[in-house]
This record gives C-alpha cells, sequence and structure tokens, in this order.
C-alpha cells in the first residue's frame, strides 16, 4: 500500500516471466527485483547484451520513473553494464575492481553504489585507462562528466550500479529490528561483487573505500570472497585507479538521478512551475542552505503522510521537521501494549506487597530434568 500525500493506493507486484537472457531497456523492472536478498536472485543483476545497450540503460535509469511499487517495497536499480570482452573467462588473468559509494550523508534521494573493473594485463586497456581519476569529491562537475562518458565509451571497463531509494532506506532503518546504514553498504558491494563473478569475471584483487572500521570490513569480505585480494582503506578512491573510476560512476549516476528525479506524488508532473520548485534542492545534504529551506517549505510535505518519496524519512533533519509540523498520531496498538505493561506491573506489585507470599524459587535445570525433589528424613543410625 503506497501512502503519500493523502492518497492510498493498492499495488500489485509485477510478474516476473522467467529468465530473459537480455535485459529490455525499455521495462525497468528488471532492474528493481522484488527479492528479498539480492545476492541469491537469481533474476536479478543480468549485464546488457553490448555497450550501446548499456548506454541506453544508463539514461533509462536516470529518467524514467521509477516502477511504482519500488517506492514502498523491494530493492532499488541493481544495473550491470555489458561483460567486456578482455575481462571473460577466457581472457581473464589480472581482472582489478573497485567499489565506491555516493549520497551516504544526504537526507534527500538515494545513496548510489558504483563498481568499475577491468584487465589490467592487456596493454590496450592500459593505454585506455584514464590517468586523472581521482576521488570524484575533489574533481569539478565537468571532469566527472568527462570521466563518466570515458567510461561509457571504453569497452574494456565494466561497471555495476546499486542505488538504495530514499524510502528503501528509510524502511530498513525504521523497521522494528533496524537494519543500518553499515550493513546496507556491505551487502550492496557484497552483491555487486558476487553478480560480476557469476558473469565468470575472475576477479583478483579489489579496492573497496571503507565503510566502518577496515579491518573488521575486510575480514568480512576475505571470508565471503577467500579467492579474492582484498584491499580496503579510507579514502580508496583517492589512491586506486578502479576505485577512483567507480566513485565517478556512483556521483555522476546519483547527480543525473536527483536532477531528473520523478516524483510519485500526484500532485506533480502537470506545473511547470511546480516541478522546478520541487527539483530546486541543492545538493540534498543537511548543511546546504537550499535543501534546509526546501524541507521547511515543501509544497508536498503532508501533515498525516508527511515528506515525499525523495526524502529518507530515518534521518534525523527529517523526523524533527516532522515531529515540528506533522499532525501527532497516535497508535491504539502501541496504547494497548502501554495498559499490558502498566498491568503486569501493578500485579507484580501487588504480589510482592501481599503479606503470607513466600515466593518460590526456580529450580536448576539439571534437577527438573531428571525429576529429582527434596524430601524431609530423619537419620535413625544411633552412634556406637
Amino acid at each position: 500500500m503506497l501512502r503519500r500525500s493523502g492518497l492510498v493506493t493498492l499495488l500489485k507486484p509485477p510478474i516476473m516471466m522467467g529468465e530473459p537472457d537480455s535485459i529490455p531497456v525499455s521495462n525497468l523492472d528488471h532492474f528493481y527485483c522484488q527479492c528479498r536478498i539480492a545476492v541469491h536472485c537469481n533474476r536479478c543483476g543480468k549485464p546488457m547484451k553490448d555497450r550501446d545497450a548499456t548506454k541506453e540503460a544508463v539514461s533509462a535509469l536516470c529518467t524514467q520513473s521509477r516502477p511504482r511499487i519500488a517506492n514502498v517495497f523491494g530493492n532499488g536499480p541493481l544495473f550491470l553494464s555489458d561483460i567486456p570482452e578482455s575481462c571473460s573467462s577466457s581472457n581473464s588473468s589480472e581482472i582489478v575492481l573497485g567499489i565506491d559509494e555516493a549520497g551516504r550523508g544526504s537526507v534527500l534521494g538515494p545513496m548510489v553504489y558504483g563498481a568499475a573493473y577491468w584487465n589490467a594485463d592487456v596493454e590496450n586497456t592500459k593505454k585506455s585507462i584514464p590517468k586523472d581519476f581521482n576521488d570524484s569529491k575533489q574533481l569539478t562537475e565537468k571532469d566527472r562528466e568527462r570521466l563518466f562518458k570515458t567510461i561509457l565509451k571504453n569497452p574494456d571497463i565494466g561497471f555495476v550500479v546499486r542505488s538504495l531509494l530514499p524510502s528503501e532506506i528509510s524502511r530498513n532503518m525504521l523497521r522494528e529490528h533496524p537494519y543500518n546504514l553499515n550493513e546496507m553498504s556491505h551487502d550492496s558491494a557484497i552483491t555487486m561483487i558476487r553478480k560480476v563473478l557469476d558473469q565468470g569475471v575472475a576477479v583478483k584483487r579489489a579496492y573497496i573505500d571503507t565503510v566502518g572500521h577496515p579491518q573488521a570490513y575486510q575480514r568480512k569480505l576475505e571470508r565471503e570472497f577467500p579467492g579474492i585480494d582484498f584491499v580496503v582503506e579510507s579514502k580508496a578512491d583517492a589512491k586506486y585507479a578502479p576505485c577512483s573510476a567507480a566513485s565517478v560512476v556512483a556521483k555522476v549516476m546519483r547527480d543525473h538521478v536527483l536532477e531528473q528525479w520523478k516524483f510519485s506524488e500526484p500532485l506533480c508532473g502537470n506545473d511547470e512551475e511546480l516541478d522546478k520548485q520541487l527539483h530546486d534542492f541543492g545538493s540534498g545534504y543537511p548543511s546546504d542552505p537550499k535543501c534546509k529551506g526546501w524541507m521547511e517549505n515543501n509544497p508536498l510535505c503532508d501533515k498525516v503522510f508527511g515528506f515525499p518519496d525523495l526524502v529518507r524519512f530515518s534521518w534525523a533533519p527529517s523526523k524533527q521537521r516532522l515531529e515540528d509540523t506533522a499532525v501527532s498520531v497516535v497508535f491504539r496498538a502501541d496504547l494497548d501494549e502501554e495498559d499490558e505493561d502498566l498491568q503486569q506491573q501493578q500485579q507484580g506489585m501487588a504480589s510482592f506487597l501481599k503479606k503470607g507470599t513466600t515466593r518460590k524459587r526456580k529450580r536448576f535445570g539439571y534437577f527438573e530434568d531428571r525429576n529429582i525433589r527434596v524430601s524431609k528424613f530423619t537419620d535413625d543410625v544411633t552412634p556406637e
């Protein structure tokens, strides 16, 4: 059930008819799988058939509307480019791979994970890899766009994109047993590596920009993939070209998605002036004055259902804004639970204060399992 801006709509998940050999770009449902554990799913993570299809899919993911079910259930898109011929199982010798993310601390939009890989032993590949890869945050927007176009054009560079939608992040972090951002990040990296390996790409070394403690993260990856030599470091995207390329992929894809974000709320799409206002949110980070102003004066912020799907409800600025301005909602189930707790506390106190009440000490399991009882007896033995 989708609940946004006062609208309640029943949704049915798309029906998956078998496993396609190639991904039809016109149908984005194939990138938005409803599986619970993507790393073990046979339907998601299929590569594109060639570089032209890869370019078309990248454009579609940035400009087309998400499947409606993705806003309330399942995972964000998982996309694999075509597999470079130089990285196929017959040619693989020294495949290097890098992973980085973009948008981790943002209150708006998705967190995007990117992976890039190539065969470091192929001389032609060495010559075609740009020399100025760097941490995408240290590059200008113009340089990032140029490098991303280079990656798209280069048939020897393969890449993967895993986008965690803001609604997906909110659902995971606000459920009864929270699935935190570090765990989501680790699982996204593991999923991307697994999907690449499943296509016959024999990755020998992987450079990962760390999330959390680098040594612990590296041990986790080594247990999952014992045949890969992992380098997990802070700021790895500024040191290793594959990780830098992954950083560029993640950052540019996130920027393009945000620039052309398709709001699912019913008021959007028909008013050009409103759409312009809704997209004027700056970088999406809470420290950005534009983003802060957008959060405070958003015309789609409903008094009951809250912000549009662009916002991560689990972030502190979102929670605080809703506490200050939204309608207070009290759920009957929570009241019933509080009443039960209070009743149990009162009964416990009453029994404690009741005169003449003796509390029976709990017996050890060893005696209870063997039905051993203590009985009173008298010693009739008289001393000689």
